[in-house]
């Protein structure tokens, strides 16, 4: 007989060979014995201030994994090679996770959440009496129903008595958040965590590897891609954000080298393509001349939503487009499932090279707006000017992550330099979310050892609803610069909705003080922290110019006072449209 361990190790080490090594939550009595066993896991537990906040951090931590990807190519499996991982209670646990899990599903990110629950006994015996945290019903499997909407594989490991099962079980959970790179739901019953299990199972790698698209289904999209290339004569490329989760990137730049062709990307896919290149443009799609006119338009890793395409305005006419998605490619409109994407890119790459099939089209680079008359010193901060004043603070290798709302509309005006990653959330759009995920990127570089800087432009609403992240951050010692935009309130619903309107104003915080009320040591050689804040464009430039913001080290909380009713001048055309819209519809 081979040697056993408890099953608690046995999904904690697991969860290591897809190089998670850290474990988001809340401690909860249904599963604090498998805490215990964390230790000699290789993982580390990471206890967060509430579980909305475990779940956006778990999402933030996988996200890091084209970075990884980048410095470490012999990861590639064809999609990220993180998950990120959160253990929550049943039912009251669970639930308060469910929007982050939900927002991961939405945008293609690989979390498994773990949720401990009442003993097999509880969960599936004769006892009709109400268990604590249930609906008081009797309805024991409720909240795994709940969560199958959210979910590409659910793991109900409670359900089975031999734990030979479970782990196979739960093993074929992991594999599936790999290859669909979406969250996966896996509940333990409490009296499951001690059980003895055979070490030797771990042996076992766990298949990754995606499957193998339909060769002719392959072959037929790339003959056709080919000669739309050869009879092109204004070709155009978009990059958007589940490129980084597909793991496209490499292809795409590789595409974009090669062929000259022009590539843009939605706002999304900032990051994706290396800025530097001649045939970047910084544009939007469909505002351009050249892009409103291409005759063959290739998008990779596309998120349609009306908040990523600029109310859908962006999004270029179906015919002569290919969308390239990680398992399928929409050819003109229409879906020709079983292709992988990634194996496509890399096969068209080899052809490329074979033939010079591509003319070199005619394209005039968008110039970036020109700089504006240098604000005096003692002028208030407006957007326009803000956002491009970021570009030169911006080194290689950040990640920047842009909340919802003013972050995210603005952000595209910054200028990134080689090796950036831009997170944000182009369809949940769930105001708080890149808080947490901020401690969740921090944490993944020092876990992996990646270079750059984990730099948050937050907004001063999205900051007060998961404010208490900050306590994990000074907690775990984690690296973030936080630039808050502070315009008093939801500056873009202002403009949708009630301008002067009291629902769009959010209290007035002291945020430069929020390391201090959670609990910062003051002085702490190991750990700096500075609060600035700023209300003039020459504070601004001070700030920004400052070696102790700009070192990246310890926790940097920059509040920007703003206009309550400024925008970029860029964002109120579609602002427009969208206050129009929820008139008309």
């Amino acid at each position: 007989m081979g040697k056993h361990i408890p099953f608690a190790q046995y999904l904690f080490r697991r969860l290591t060979q897809l190089h998670c090594h850290s474990l988001h939550g809340v401690p909860g009595d249904f599963f604090l014995r498998a805490l215990d066993h964390i230790p000699q896991s290789g993982l580390r537990w990471i206890g967060n201030a509430s579980e909305l906040c475990a779940g956006y951090a778990a999402d933030g931590y996988a996200r890091v994994g084209s970075q990884l990807l980048r410095h470490k190519p012999g990861l590639r499996s064809g999609s990220s090679p993180i998950v990120g991982a959160l253990m929550t209670t049943y039912g009251v646990g669970e639930l308060s996770a469910t929007n982050a899990v939900a927002g991961a599903y939405a945008e293609s990110v690989p979390v498994v959440h773990f949720v401990g629950t009442p003993s097999r006994k509880a969960m599936w015996g004769d006892n009709k009496l109400p268990v604590h945290h249930t609906l008081g019903d009797g309805r024991m499997n409720v909240y795994a129903e709940m969560a199958k909407s959210i979910s590409c594989s659910r793991a109900l490991l409670y359900k089975y008595d031999d734990i030979t099962t479970a782990a196979e079980l739960y093993d074929e959970a992991l594999q599936m958040a790999v290859i669909q790179s979406k969250p996966v739901y896996v509940g333990v019953a409490s009296d499951m965590f001690e059980q003895p299990v055979l070490e030797d199972m771990l042996e076992k790698p766990l298949d990754t590897k995606p499957p193998l698209s339909n060769w002719r289904s392959e072959d037929t999209v790339l003959d056709v891609l080919l000669d739309k290339l050869r009879t092109s004569r204004r070709p155009l490329i978009i990059a958007d954000g589940l490129s980084y989760h597909f793991d496209f990137q490499s292809e795409i730049n590789a595409l974009v080298s090669l062929t000259g062709i022009p590539s843009m990307c939605f706002t999304f896919g900032k990051g994706v393509i290396d800025e530097s290149l001649p045939t970047w443009d910084p544009a939007l799609p469909n505002t351009t001349e050249y892009s409103q006119n291409a005759d063959l338009v290739l998008i990779f890793g596309p998120v349609l939503g009306d908040t990523n395409t600029a109310g859908w305005s962006a999004i270029p006419d179906v015919q002569n487009t290919f969308l390239f998605n990680l398992d399928s490619v929409a050819v003109s409109g229409h879906v020709v499932p079983n292709v992988r994407s990634r194996t496509l890119l890399q096969r068209l790459l080899m052809r490329l090279k074979e033939e010079n099939v591509v003319r070199k089209p005619k394209f005039e680079r968008t110039q970036r707006d020109a700089p504006r008359k240098a604000p005096s010193a003692n002028s208030t901060i407006l957007q326009d000017d803000l956002w491009p004043a970021l570009s030169d603070f911006v080194k290689p290798e950040d990640t920047l992550l842009l909340a919802n709302g003013t972050p995210l509309v603005g952000g595209r005006a910054i200028q990134l330099k080689s090796g950036c990653q831009v997170i944000a959330s182009p369809i949940w759009n769930a105001i708080g979310s890149m808080l947490p995920a901020a401690q969740g990127v921090a944490l993944a570089k020092r876990d992996h050892q990646l270079p750059g800087r984990t730099i948050l432009l937050e907004g001063d609403g999205s900051f007060q609803v998961t404010a208490q992240s900050i306590s994990d951050i000074i907690r775990y010692k984690l690296d973030v610069t936080i630039f808050i935009a502070n315009n008093a309130g939801y500056t873009y619903e202002r403009w949708l909705n009630g301008m002067h309107a009291e629902y769009n104003d959010v209290p007035a915080w002291r945020y430069t003080d929020a390391p201090r009320f959670f609990g910062v040591k003051e002085d702490d050689p190991t750990y700096p922290t500075l609060g600035r804040r700023v209300q003039t464009w020459g504070e601004l430039q001070e700030v920004l110019h400052d070696d102790r913001v700009g070192d990246g080290k310890g926790l940097k909380i920059i509040d920007i006072v703003l206009d309550p009713e400024d925008v970029p001048e860029k964002a109120k055309p579609g602002l427009a449209r969208a206050s129009n819209a929820l008139r008309t519809t």
